[in-house]
């Protein structure tokens, strides 16, 4: 199948050019493709759709969700599926000096961090890609200052993002958004990530994870997790009808005796203990029987 897009309108710039393009597919695609040069690419409503993708060359089988908002990296291969139609896209491509700029010289990132690059979450670049697809297809007279404007500003964020996600991965301490996602995934639910689940969020490797967060924090990653969840625990125990069978499960204990183990291992005493402490009250005869130490 020829994967050469229909160009609408273009736009060529000083480091690169904006380009509007669209494609006519079948209803469902499969397609494998390396691009040569670095773009930002923004699939524009309501002529987008839902992908899903792997790298073949480097971790095939391992597929993630391609959103609207999406680099492919330079030169690696994207095997790619999804609902195909009547697709329109914008790419904000840029070449020479600039391009380096923003990739840097650190070469190919890890997968994860790859995978994340085909589902930006950047609300700064989502509304700098907008108002460059109203320059592109305005009615007026287009402004070759402000296309120029629009594309350095992307050209600036993007190297941000690179800076956050793909060159801090080598090394040093774990970065502050790096940190924030470690954070938000403990707070949304009570059940605790495993240690590669949390390097794939950093979109780094579980032995970076360790490294980084020792770091920033002083501290083992398994031993915050741990500690975490065990303060999620004491806010639960503080619930006199929540049963202490019931916090544990929600917190993925297999049974109430190994979370009162892990309790007691980070704070001393046992959940019954420590309801009886917080709560100055009697506890059930089947928590006793449960529970005792």
């Amino acid at each position: 199948m020829d994967f050469t897009p229909t160009i609408i309108h273009s736009a060529s710039l000083s480091g690169g050019r904006f380009e509007l393009v669209e494609w006519q597919w079948p209803d469902l695609i499969d397609f494998m493709v390396s691009e040569p040069s670095l773009m930002l690419e923004m699939s524009l409503p309501p002529l987008a759709t839902d992908a899903s993708a792997e790298f073949p060359d480097i971790d095939r089988g391992n597929r993630c969700f391609m959103g609207t908002l999406f680099i492919r990296y330079p030169g690696v291969m994207v095997h790619g599926r999804g609902q195909g139609g009547h697709i329109r896209v914008l790419r904000a491509i840029f070449s020479g000096q600039l391009a380096a700029s923003i990739l840097g010289s650190g070469g190919v990132p890890p997968v994860q961090v790859l995978q994340g690059l085909l589902d930006i979450r950047n609300d700064a670049l989502r509304t700098m890609m907008r108002l460059a697809a109203r320059e592109l297809t305005t009615s007026e007279a287009r402004s070759p200052e402000a296309m120029e404007a629009l594309h350095m500003l992307v050209a600036v964020e993007l190297r941000r993002l690179f800076d956050r996600q793909v060159h801090a991965s080598t090394g040093g301490r774990l970065a502050s958004w790096q940190y924030r996602r470690i954070r938000e995934r403990l707070m949304e639910s009570d059940l605790s990530p495993s240690i590669s689940e949390l390097a794939a969020l950093c979109g780094i490797s579980v032995r970076h994870l360790h490294r980084q967060f020792h770091a920033l924090t002083g501290s083992n990653v398994a031993d915050y997790v741990e500690n975490f969840r065990m303060n999620r625990a004491q806010t639960l125990l503080s619930q006199p009808d929540l049963p202490i069978k019931i916090i544990a499960a929600r917190l993925g204990f297999a049974h109430p005796n190994s979370f009162a183990r892990a309790f007691r291992r980070v704070t001393g005493m046992t959940p019954l203990r420590y309801r009886q402490s917080m709560l100055g009250g009697a506890v059930t005869e089947e928590e006793e029987d449960v529970l005792s130490p």
